[in-house]
């Protein structure tokens, strides 16, 4: 399993992850290593879900927007909104160690596309795509 942090979580967590922590059961990338820092979120997000990689993000409007929507849906993208876009980066870094074992569970067990948002405590709530509730 692959998680792919959004160019809005910048590099330090998905650096400590990959570079360091290494966490049990997935692989890390992030999007300065694989696309343009201008690189139109639709077009990433196509990429991603056709590698299969799980997006971990803070733009939390990717469902929101009607590009990105249609990304999302037409490549099956698994997405979880991590919590903490204006915090220090180890607030952010906490919640995320918090909610791995729930993102990993998640991941594995929810049908694409799906999009997650994760709060401040590290708990899950699924959001729902285009309306329609899943069930």
């Amino acid at each position: 399993m692959i998680l792919f942090f959004d160019r809005n979580t910048g590099t330090a967590i998905p650096k400590a992850l990959k570079e360091h922590l290494k966490p049990p059961g997935v692989e890390v990338e992030y999007h300065q290593l694989h696309f343009d820092q201008q690189e139109q979120d639709d077009v990433w997000l196509a990429q991603v879900g056709s590698r299969g990689w799980f997006v971990v993000g803070q733009d939390y409007q990717y469902h929101e927007r009607p590009s990105e929507l249609a990304a999302l849906t037409a490549h099956s993208v698994g997405v979880f909104y991590l919590w903490g876009a204006e915090a220090p980066r180890w607030e952010t870094m906490r919640v995320f160690a918090r909610a791995y074992d729930r993102i990993i569970r998640a991941a594995q067990n929810t049908p694409r596309p799906f999009l997650y948002r994760v709060d401040r405590r590290g708990a899950l709530q699924q959001q729902f795509l285009g309306g329609t509730p899943r069930r």
